[in-house]
Formats: structure tokens, sequence, C-alpha cells
């Protein structure tokens, strides 16, 4: 694979990395930042009360960013291969992919979703399912070459 090929899947975990700091900072910081990054209602709400579903939810949802990161990374071996590595950076895949592009259509009919937030983090997650595809051609290949 093209050295221009493993960039990608360093982005992608680059961006999930990005993502954990984001969600674990939220928490920290609080509210405002919930309203900033888009949470829901109820997620800025419980924020504001001091409830545990905000602060729980930030945790799961960079967890599962922090586990994307580290399929990339191992995809790259920068750290140890991880198991189910091609099935794990397949569905990585398919998710950020569909998260990029379900919004263009979804803004047809809720203009809401018509923001400079939404747009980026779509392009975002759209880089991020590419790298995801660059990762899984790249353990693809290595798979070949072993056997």
């Amino acid at each position: 694979m093209k050295k221009s090929h493993t960039v990608w899947v360093y982005l992608a975990g680059i961006i999930a990395l990005i993502g954990v700091v984001i969600h674990l900072a939220t928490i920290v910081a609080g509210p405002s930042w919930y309203v900033f990054f888009g949470a829901p209602p109820k997620i800025v709400q419980s924020a504001r009360d001091g409830t545990w579903i905000a602060p729980v939810g930030g945790l799961v949802i960079a967890g599962l960013m922090a586990i994307c990161a580290a399929y990339a990374f191992s995809a790259l071996g920068v750290i140890r291969r991880l198991p189910l590595l091609r099935t794990g950076l397949a569905g990585m895949a398919t998710i950020c992919l569909l998260r990029a592009l379900v919004l263009w259509p979804l803004m047809i009919n809720h203009p809401e979703l018509r923001n400079t937030f939404e747009i980026v983090a779509s392009i975002v997650w759209g880089l991020a399912g590419v790298g995801f595809v660059f990762g899984f051609r790249l353990v693809q290949m290595q798979s070949r070459v072993a056997i």
C-alpha cells in the first residue's frame, strides 16, 4: 500500500483521539460545551442539573472513540494487533461513512441541521471513514502477504 494511504489511517486515528479529548473536556467544561457541540437537549439539561446522564454518556462515547483510535493505530502496527481487526475497521468505516452521508438528505426536511457544525462534523467523519477503509485494506493486504 502506498505511504500516502497510511496517512489516511493516521488521520482516522487522530480524528478519533480528538473526539476522545473533546468528549472528556466537555464533561469538565460543563453545559456550555454540551450546547456548543450539539448535544441533545436532554444531555444539556443533565449537565446543568448535575445528573449522571451527561457525564456517563460522554465517557461512553469517549471510550468508543478510543477504541476506534486503537484499531486505526493497530492497523498501522503502532500498537499490537487487536482482535477482529478487519471486522472492526470495516464496521468503523461503515459507521463513519454513514454518519457523513446521512446529513445531506436529512438537511432537506430538517433545516436546523443546515449549520456549520453539522457540515464540518459530516466532513470530518467522512474523512475518518475513508481512513478506516484504508486501514481495512492495509490489514487485508498484510494478511495476504502473511499467507
